[in-house]
């Protein structure tokens, strides 16, 4: 696996996306955060960003369509504990009209250490189908507006390189 030589101050360019201070329950037999949770952690992040470009739970209620999970990789840096802040950074690595790719930073705030990576491919889907549809318009819009801005950072985007949309 190669070293990730992204920042701290370049991941910090994004906006973050959730926080929280990891608590008793998240943690496994060997007392640092159990796989689960990274997705977790990730999860609210990416559905904050969701509700910001307008694809969060009531464009869900309204139209039954949803985002479905096709694809995840993450990489473990560095443990993360109990009592530990942890900031999650978003950033939108790729875009088609029915698929988005992902790519979020875990960054234990106590420690100043990026924590994981987690790389998400996810497509908008018609729930009632179970087949892909096409992002909304506005969404579509917002979704492309978010990749120009973070395609505009002066840093490559630390992938596994296996992932497409």
């Amino acid at each position: 696996m190669a070293h990730i030589r992204t920042s701290l101050a370049e991941i910090r360019q994004l906006e973050h996306a959730y926080e929280t201070t990891i608590p008793r329950a998240f943690l496994d037999e060997n007392q640092h955060v159990n796989v689960q949770y990274y997705v977790h952690l990730v999860e609210r992040g990416l559905g904050e960003i969701f509700q910001r470009v307008g694809l969060g739970e009531r464009y869900a209620a309204a139209d039954e369509i949803g985002n479905f999970a096709l694809e995840q990789h993450i990489r473990y840096l560095a443990e993360l504990l109990q009592g530990d802040r942890v900031r999650v950074y978003i950033r939108l690595v790729d875009l088609s009209p029915k698929r988005a790719y992902f790519l979020a930073f875990l960054l234990n705030e106590t420690r100043e250490e990026l924590a994981a990576t987690v790389e998400v491919v996810m497509m908008n889907v018609d729930v009632k189908l179970r087949r892909g549809r096409p992002f909304p318009t506005v969404a579509k819009a917002n979704l492309d507006a978010l990749l120009a801005r973070h395609r505009g950072l002066a840093w490559d985007p630390p992938v596994c390189g296996v992932m497409r949309v």
